[in-house]
């Protein structure tokens, strides 16, 4: 028989005490919601973004969730995770999407982004606006038949083989590196004052450290505008209405995230993301507010 000191009895208690209360603490405090991110820059801000807000504003604990989109739609779909926050509509996801609507809700858009053919704005508008104007001799001469781009046979490879072959742009080659010898290609032609032609998208950093602009393509090739939502499982709305409603009125400026993004090379996304909030912190209590006063209005 073990005998104890009134002391030890005291401190068994005060542990018992506490382990006891973080237990009724630990069953009071909400589930985290599961958020779905791809490895994309752009992505990585905003759903970091919204992380913080929803721990620092609802206090409603958050758990990143990383894997290729193909899995995050079937993982959404099956109820393992609760929502996403990088959905390209109408084109880009548009498979996944008629494959699993059934199953999802739409919460909202939370920026634009696009694809397509751009150039320096080093090269006149005047004399370059179009694909079309590609085909113009001097034009032609001028980029020396090059159109850059990233890997080959990416999807975005892929479209600008159809777009040379559907604007009959005769004389010209795609030259093909990575996303980095592309970009970097371009900056030493325009420190010669050469041109060129880059296969660009955007939400991306380029557009922050260059001044670029799309050619128009009116054949469409590239599929235009592409707006990124936020996509939930059936039923989260329901369940976490504060949630969905903040994603339903959560934007983020296109010129602001590419900036971040371009930022974040330097200082890493975390701390892009902390500063960023912290600046912004009404901004981002005015996304609760209605879900607030709708909360408070259905309490006993």
């Amino acid at each position: 028989m073990h005998l104890y000191s009134p002391k030890a009895y005291a401190r068994l208690a005060a542990l018992l005490l506490a382990a006891t209360t973080l237990m009724a603490h630990a069953a009071d405090a909400p589930a985290p919601i599961r958020i779905g991110w791809v490895n994309w820059s752009d992505t990585e801000i905003t759903a970091k973004l919204a992380q913080t807000a929803l721990e620092d504003h609802l206090k409603q604990p958050v758990k990143m969730v990383q894997a290729d989109i193909g899995i995050q739609f079937q993982a959404l779909a099956n109820g393992n995770i609760d929502l996403i926050p990088m959905v390209w509509l109408p084109n880009t996801h548009k498979d996944y999407w008629d494959k699993y609507k059934d199953r999802l809700e739409d919460l909202g858009v939370l920026y634009e982004g696009r694809i397509g053919w751009a150039v320096p704005d080093t090269v006149p508008a005047s004399e370059v606006a179009s694909v079309e104007d590609l085909n113009k001799p001097e034009v032609r001469a001028k980029l020396d038949g090059r159109i850059l781009t990233s890997e080959a046979g990416n999807g975005q490879y892929k479209l600008s083989l159809k777009a040379i072959d559907a604007y009959q742009l005769t004389g010209y080659k795609l030259v093909a590196s990575s996303e980095t010898g592309m970009l970097t290609e371009m900056d030493r032609g325009l420190r010669r004052g050469q041109w060129a032609v880059i296969n660009a998208w955007n939400p991306h950093w380029m557009f922050s450290k260059w001044k670029l602009r799309y050619l128009a393509e009116p054949k469409g090739i590239f599929g235009g505008a592409e707006q990124i939502h936020a996509v939930a499982r059936k039923g989260f709305s329901q369940q976490h209405p504060q949630v969905a409603y903040f994603f339903a009125h959560y934007t983020m400026p296109l010129a602001e995230l590419q900036g971040l993004m371009l930022k974040a090379r330097d200082s890493g996304t975390d701390r892009v993301v902390a500063d960023y909030y912290a600046a912004n912190k009404p901004r981002f209590d005015a996304m609760f507010d209605q879900a607030a006063q709708t909360a408070s209005s259905t309490q006993p």
